[in-house]
């Protein structure tokens, strides 16, 4: 049965970082939105593991969660707009972190971001690119820690149905997992970005784990530890 052309315009999409006073909600309604990483530099599964539609529907989330959580930080971020936090994953061990430019929007101009470890530790971190259009940032910590960088997967290898995991902060929640499955591909959806504009996420993978915001930015894996998607958005009526 066809959308209503209502329907469709009820929903809204949402960047969901845990910024203060605002957009935090208990649940996603119709499934969260992620961004995709279609990484050309991915890193081939392990023998014996696939993210093919040949693999099982249901991860090993206690040994994904293991291998994963050490790469995934806690972010926040202050500044003349306010605070607020979220999520990212060194993608390079030597203190390069990935996160969406909204979760650090609110330091951009002179405002200061910190990095929380999963040891509990805590460093400063500087913007070293970001780009509101497709809503990413890198970060950069002098990262005396050497916790290993995530393993990158690639979107263009997942399946409807296939299990995955999604790891970050969730409510200032460190460490938080939960996990699901791949519930839609080529999603394209536009969310609200800087000076009123709107950024347009495309090829995004629609997921039914369960998202908060504060999980903006962190990492969703394959049943290998690969990252695979990013949370970005959620949808509410």
């Amino acid at each position: 049965m066809h959308e209503s052309k209502q329907g469709a315009r009820a929903r809204r999409w949402l960047p969901w970082a845990a910024l203060a006073g605002a957009l935090v909600v208990g649940g996603v309604a119709g499934g969260a939105i992620v961004a995709a990483t279609k990484s050309s530099a991915s890193t081939p599964a392990p023998s014996g593991t696939s993210s093919s539609s040949s693999q099982v529907s249901v991860c090993d989330v206690t040994s994904v969660a293991d291998k994963v959580l050490p790469s995934v930080v806690t972010i926040s971020a202050s500044g003349q707009g306010g605070s607020g936090t979220g999520s990212g994953e060194l993608i390079r061990s030597d203190g390069y972190i990935l996160t969406n430019n909204h979760v650090i929007t609110t330091a951009a101009n002179g405002g200061s971001v910190g990095v929380q470890f999963s040891d509990g530790q805590t460093e400063s971190a500087t913007i070293t690119g970001r780009d509101p259009q497709t809503d990413l940032a890198v970060l950069k910590v002098d990262n005396t820690h050497k916790f290993p960088a995530i393993a990158m997967g690639s979107s263009s290898t997942v399946k409807v149905g296939e299990a995955t995991v999604v790891l970050g902060a969730p409510l200032g929640l460190s460490g938080t997992v939960t996990s699901g499955i791949v519930s839609a591909l080529d999603r394209s959806i536009q969310v609200p970005a800087e000076n009123d504009k709107t950024a347009l996420l495309v090829s995004a993978i629609q997921t039914d784990a369960s998202i908060n915001p504060g999980n903006s930015g962190g990492a969703m894996v394959n049943c290998a530890g690969q990252m695979v998607g990013i949370p970005t958005a959620g949808a509410t009526p």
